[in-house]
């Protein structure tokens, strides 16, 4: 546990994957956000080993060790991970997905049907057709979806180059986030256990299409998704925070609204990082 492992998948193209916890428990898949790796929930790993849980946490196409997919979808996704539950020899599991994972989350809901037992939703966009206002947002987060749509390419390597800039300074950029980010967010990053997983992590090589990686995941949060929310049909909770600058609150709550029976978990005083600190939570109610 705790391993980088890869498989091949139908096709030719690798998948990378880490787990945490204990291989007897509950199987739980989670997504990391964007840009990310599976190593965004090396600081979780505690949490999971203490509630027994299976969590296995994969790198999207162009992140990390999986090869990059210029056709991905959030249904070729959701054929990936069936790929990666099949070599496990795990038929049914729930989701977890935070930020850009959320989406993906609910796609594996969506198209995975029964094998999916209970997603998580954590401070997720909601789909375009939502028509929620970015007033809430961060400028950089603005701008980043502009540039995103209006320029991909261009966009793709101001990613890269940013992301090989950061590798090289994890330091100065760690302070950095810790002096732009709201309060609440920035109180979780200095938390030292947070702050040394996330410090690693940024230091560590980066897969030359990570940029590209990231613009495609902008380019589908911001397009038609390619299933309804009212069609996932699995116990769903949406968590968002009400200070949340990278994704306003309003996407939780429409998301809530649209897929059937969902709970909103609403929570007060906390930004986009509120995952970190509302893990065992998910982790409960993903396996109760």
């Amino acid at each position: 546990m705790g391993e980088t492992r890869l498989i091949e998948l139908a096709g030719g193209r690798e998948l990378a994957w880490t787990e945490y916890g204990s291989l007897d428990g509950a199987p739980v898949v989670a997504f990391h956000g964007s840009p990310g790796t599976r190593n965004f929930f090396a600081p979780l790993a505690e949490i999971v080993t203490r509630k027994g849980v299976r969590l296995i946490a994969p790198d999207r196409p162009g992140y990390g060790h999986s090869t990059y997919h210029p056709g991905r979808t959030y249904e070729t996704w959701a054929g990936d991970v069936a790929q990666l539950a099949d070599h496990l020899g795990i038929d049914r599991f729930a989701v977890v997905g935070p930020s850009s994972g959320g989406p993906n989350a609910a796609g594996c809901a969506r198209f995975l049907g029964e094998r999916v037992v209970g997603c998580a939703i954590v401070s997720g966009p909601a789909p375009p057709e939502a028509g929620i206002s970015n007033d809430q947002m961060s400028r950089t987060s603005r701008i980043t979806q502009r540039l995103a749509m209006a320029a991909p390419g261009l966009m793709g390597f101001a990613y890269e180059v940013g992301l090989r800039q950061v590798q090289r300074r994890p330091d100065k950029s760690m302070a950095w986030a810790v002096r732009t980010l709201p309060a609440c967010d920035a109180a979780v990053i200095e938390r030292p256990e947070i702050h040394a997983a996330m410090r690693d992590d940024l230091a560590r090589p980066v897969a030359s299409t990570a940029g590209r990686a990231a613009v495609q995941d902008l380019a589908l949060e911001l397009t038609p998704w390619g299933f309804r929310l009212q069609d996932l049909a699995q116990p769903v909770r949406v968590w968002h925070g009400d200070l949340d600058q990278n994704v306003s609150v309003e996407s939780g709550v429409y998301l809530a609204s649209e897929i059937p029976g969902a709970i909103l978990r609403r929570v007060p005083n906390e930004g986009h990082l509120l995952i970190y600190g509302h893990f065992e939570e998910i982790l409960e109610s993903l396996t109760a």
